[in-house]
């Protein structure tokens, strides 16, 4: 899991200066993006079990993920910004061999998609139980 979150950020350094053009803070674009996928596992998770297990409540902590998000962003810069850590990041990425390299860009790939399509379905899973049991305030 470790190996995939740092390919994950090294694709996302790599694009932001690719697509983007940026030189000079790429690291910020790359932790972004592995704050948004430990947010949504752990927001998707957590969702998921409170609407098995507490359906009456459903809906009702999901304001707070943006806080957890948050945490975890500026958690994450220090870490990736102290001693260049991203740069050490970037060369483990870069002395794998070339074989955990395709298997790592496929289930990133998988990873990736699989937290999209889930993020959106969770929305239509709220969606559909807001219209059955509208919230009274």
């Amino acid at each position: 899991m470790k190996d995939l979150y740092r390919y994950i950020f090294t694709k996302a350094y790599f694009f932001c200066i690719t697509i983007f053009k940026e030189k000079e803070f790429p690291q910020y674009f790359a932790t972004g993006m592995l704050t948004f996928a430990i947010t949504a596992n752990f927001y998707i998770l957590l969702s998921l079990i409170e609407y098995l297990m507490l359906p009456i409540r459903f809906n009702y902590y999901g304001e707070y993920y943006k806080y957890f998000a948050l945490v975890i962003f500026a958690i994450a810069l220090l870490y990736v910004n102290n001693k260049k850590r991203y740069l050490v990041i970037i060369k483990s990425c870069k002395e794998l061999p070339n074989k955990r390299k395709k298997k790592l860009k496929v289930y990133s790939i998988i990873y990736l998609l699989f937290l999209f399509v889930s993020f959106f379905l969770l929305g239509a899973l709220i969606r559909e139980y807001n219209i059955v049991h509208p919230k009274i305030v």
